[in-house]
C-alpha cells in the first residue's frame, strides 16, 4: 500500500485537493466557479521536468479567428520561402479551423489538448497574436529557453487593452486581467510597426518584454498587387465585377449590447450610389468575440453578405473600396491604403474600454447616427482624406513596407541561433 500511495494518492480536504505522484505533491484549490485542470497541471509539471526544448521548433497560434491568417500566417509564409527543411513548424488549431489552408510543412495540433501543451513546452519559439491565457490556466509552463514573440492583432489601435482598461466592470467580470498579466510576464518580444505601438506595448502589458520595431506582418499585402485580392473576393462571394465593395467591420462590446450596430443598409446603399453612380455590395465582418448570429438578426441577408467566416481579414480590407467601423484597429490600419473610411459609433460616450487617442485624430469622419453617416459620405473630399491619412500615419510614427516579414523572420532566426 505504501508503494501504491507513493505512485499516486489523492485526498480531499474542504475545498482543496491534495495529490501525490511519484512522491511529488500537488495542491489545488477547487472553487465551484472555475475548473482547475488538475490532470493538465500535473502533465505540464512532468513535461517541464523531463523534456528538453527542441531548438528547431516554432509553434504558431492565431488566437483571433483560429484560421491560417493574421500575423502568424504571413510570418509562416516567409519562413516557407526559405525552404529550410531543418525547421519544425507546428500550427495550433481549434474545431473551426480550415485545415486545408494550412501548408503541408506544418504539423497541426488541437488547441488546449495535452499534445498542444507538450508542443509548446518543447518549442524554441512561440509566435502568437493575442493572449493565450487558457493555456496557462491549464498549466502551461514556459521553459527559460523558449522565446515568446507577441505580434498582436491590431495596429495603432483605438481602444484600450489589458492593463490600460480601467473602471470597466463588464471587462473586470470576465476575469481576464490576472491571466493577461501572466501571459505578458512570459512574453520576450513584442513586434511593433510604429512609435505609438512601442508605447502601447509597455503600457498595456505591464512593462514586460522588449519591443522591436520591425513592422506588422499581416499588412505586407497592403503593398502588393491589390487587383488579385479584389478578383479573389468577388469570385469567392459571387459579387458582380462592376460592383464596388463596402466592408462594415465593428468591434465588440464587453456587455454584448448590439443596439450600436444599427446601420440602415438600404439608406447606405442609396447614398453610395448617389455619391459614386454605381452599385455597391455591402460585406459585414463582426469581431471574432461577437456572436455571429447577431448580424443574421439585425440585417436582411438579401442586402448584405456575411463574411465572418472568411479566413483572412486583411484580404477583405485590400479588396474593399470603403470601410466602416467603430473602434476597431482596422480603421487606423486601413489608412495605410488611403481608401475612404468612416467611423459609425452610436455609443462614444459610454464605450467602457476608453480610447488611446480622440477619434478626431483619425482621417475617418465620425458619425453617431445614420443621418450623419449619409452626410459624411456625400461630403467626402478624397484628396483631403488622403492628405489626412498621411498626417495620421506620420503622427503615429508608422513604419512598414513589403519587406517587414523578411525582417521578422531574420529576427526570429537570430533569436533561435543566439
Amino acid at each position: 500500500m505504501k508503494i501504491l500511495k507513493y505512485i499516486f494518492s489523492i485526498d480531499n480536504i474542504d475545498e482543496k485537493v491534495f495529490i501525490s505522484v511519484l512522491g511529488i505533491n500537488f495542491k489545488f484549490n477547487r472553487p465551484k466557479s472555475e475548473p482547475k485542470y488538475i490532470l493538465e497541471h500535473i502533465f505540464c509539471y512532468f513535461i517541464h521536468l523531463f523534456f528538453k526544448v527542441k531548438k528547431n521548433k516554432i509553434v504558431f497560434i492565431n488566437l483571433t479567428n483560429w484560421q491560417y491568417a493574421d500575423n502568424p500566417k504571413y510570418i509562416a509564409n516567409e519562413f516557407l520561402k526559405s525552404d529550410n527543411k531543418k525547421l519544425d513548424f507546428v500550427w495550433i488549431r481549434n474545431m473551426g479551423t480550415d485545415r486545408t489552408l494550412i501548408p503541408k510543412r506544418f504539423r497541426i495540433v488541437k488547441y488546449l489538448s495535452l499534445k498542444a501543451l507538450f508542443e509548446m513546452m518543447t518549442a524554441k519559439v512561440w509566435v502568437i497574436n493575442a493572449n493565450p491565457f487558457l493555456l496557462y490556466k491549464k498549466g502551461l509552463l514556459k521553459n527559460k529557453e523558449t522565446v515568446c514573440i507577441q505580434t498582436w492583432h491590431g495596429s495603432m489601435g483605438i481602444k484600450r487593452e489589458s492593463n490600460d482598461v480601467k473602471n470597466n466592470k463588464a471587462y473586470e467580470s470576465l476575469g481576464w486581467a490576472k491571466w493577461q498579466k501572466i501571459v505578458a510576464a512570459n512574453t520576450d518580444y513584442f513586434i511593433a510597426d510604429s512609435k505609438f505601438e512601442e508605447v502601447f506595448y509597455k503600457s498595456a502589458f505591464w512593462g514586460y518584454g522588449n519591443v522591436v520595431k520591425l513592422g506588422k506582418a499581416r499588412d505586407v499585402i497592403f503593398y502588393e498587387n491589390q487587383i488579385d485580392f479584389i478578383d479573389k473576393i468577388k469570385s469567392y462571394y459571387n459579387i458582380p465585377s462592376e460592383n464596388k465593395i463596402l466592408l462594415y467591420a465593428p468591434t465588440w462590446r464587453t456587455d454584448k449590447r448590439c443596439d450600436c450596430y444599427n446601420i440602415d443598409i438600404r439608406l447606405l446603399k442609396k447614398t453610395l450610389r448617389q455619391k459614386y453612380n454605381c452599385d455597391w455590395s455591402v460585406l459585414i465582418r463582426p469581431h471574432y468575440l461577437m456572436p455571429k448570429e447577431i448580424f443574421n438578426a439585425l440585417y436582411d441577408i438579401n442586402e448584405v453578405i456575411n463574411v465572418s467566416a472568411y479566413p483572412d481579414m486583411q484580404e477583405l480590407l485590400v479588396a474593399s473600396d470603403m470601410l466602416i467601423s467603430d473602434y476597431s484597429s482596422c480603421i487606423p490600419e486601413y489608412t495605410i491604403l488611403k481608401k475612404p473610411s468612416f467611423i459609425y459609433a452610436t455609443d462614444i460616450d459610454k464605450y467602457e474600454n476608453g480610447f488611446y487617442y480622440p477619434l478626431s485624430t483619425l482621417p475617418s469622419p465620425v458619425s453617431t447616427d445614420n443621418g450623419e453617416l449619409t452626410q459624411q459620405i456625400l461630403n467626402l473630399n478624397i484628396y483631403d482624406f488622403k492628405v489626412n491619412c498621411d498626417k495620421f500615419l506620420l503622427s503615429m510614427g508608422h513604419e512598414n513596407d513589403i519587406n517587414c516579414c523578411k525582417r521578422i523572420v531574420e529576427f526570429i532566426l537570430k533569436v533561435m541561433n543566439g
